[in-house]
């Protein structure tokens, strides 16, 4: 029998297209994948990939064997939430996936109280602008910002999280005619500039909001964003701009974890505690 972890690899290689991008993928070698694929098409009498100018592709006999391994692969993966979810232990690993602005401007002291309280649970916090597959466990806990959870995620949400237009007071005290305003890549961004010039672009809102702040011009910004950083303020006469959700959300699987269950039931307390902050309708105290 071959080693499980030998085909995922092959699937990896499939799906990237090569050997190198597999191995980035995985976070290993060029050379150690290239010796694991050698040992199990050793192993399978049979090569899996053709190499050629254009990467890494699959022979007809790969072709016929990627659809039972996808099959394994999820069953492997479904054994593993299973095996997490009857664990009844209050210690061990805790993955969590969050936007790294929610993090850096709301939660840091508050889930260091809950490691303190915890001491048992090595929590994983993994700041990520898209959403990680819970069905692979690239996170236990998934905090989004989203209004469309995936299938198969259970969970709850927590607040809305609207817009509103920042600007720094060295911006407003002399505040241009015509305003300049500072977009981002975020689609529910761009497009909802009144009259005014583009002074700065960025993909990043922490980017951004920096360029806010320095009075380059003026922005649109979640409001757990803006109303938290104390070099900003909202434009006078603006009004919030609904827009998006903030979610708790795990798969089904696992939901019975203890690590799981005592987590969540943190998040609802304190997300109860911020909702007004994050609702924009008070800054955070």
């Amino acid at each position: 029998m071959f080693n499980w972890n030998d085909l995922k690899i092959f699937l990896a290689i499939s799906r990237s297209g090569s050997v190198r991008g597999a191995a980035k993928d995985l976070g290993t070698t060029h050379a150690t994948l290239s010796r694991r694929l050698k040992s199990l098409e050793e192993e399978l009498a049979s090569p899996l990939f053709e190499r050629g100018r254009s990467g890494a592709l699959l022979t007809p006999f790969g072709e016929k064997i990627k659809a039972s391994a996808e099959q394994a692969e999820k069953a492997m993966e479904e054994v593993g939430r299973i095996a997490f979810s009857e664990e009844a232990a209050l210690y061990g690993p805790l993955r969590v996936s969050m936007y790294e602005e929610l993090y850096t401007n709301l939660l840091s002291p508050d889930l260091a109280v809950f490691q303190a309280q915890n001491p048992g649970i090595e929590l994983e916090i993994m700041t990520s602008e898209t959403m990680s597959n819970l069905a692979k466990r690239e996170a236990d806990v998934a905090l989004r910002i989203t209004k469309t959870p995936p299938l198969g995620a259970v969970g709850r949400k927590l607040s809305d999280s609207p817009l509103a237009v920042y600007a720094s007071s060295s911006y407003l005290k002399n505040r241009p005619r015509e305003d300049r305003w500072i977009s981002t890549s975020y689609e529910a961004v761009s497009g909802r500039f009144p009259r005014g010039i583009v002074a700065g672009k960025s993909n990043s809102a922490r980017v951004a909001r920096y360029m806010i702040r320095e009075g380059t011009g003026i922005g649109l910004l979640p409001c757990f964003m803006g109303d938290t950083d104390p070099d900003l303020q909202r434009l006078p006469g603006s009004s919030l701009i609904p827009d998006n959700e903030i979610w708790a959300l795990i798969h089904s699987d696992i939901r019975k974890n203890p690590r799981v269950r005592v987590l969540l039931d943190f998040i609802y307390k304190i997300f109860a505690d911020y909702r007004s902050v994050l609702e924009g309708r008070r800054p955070k105290p």
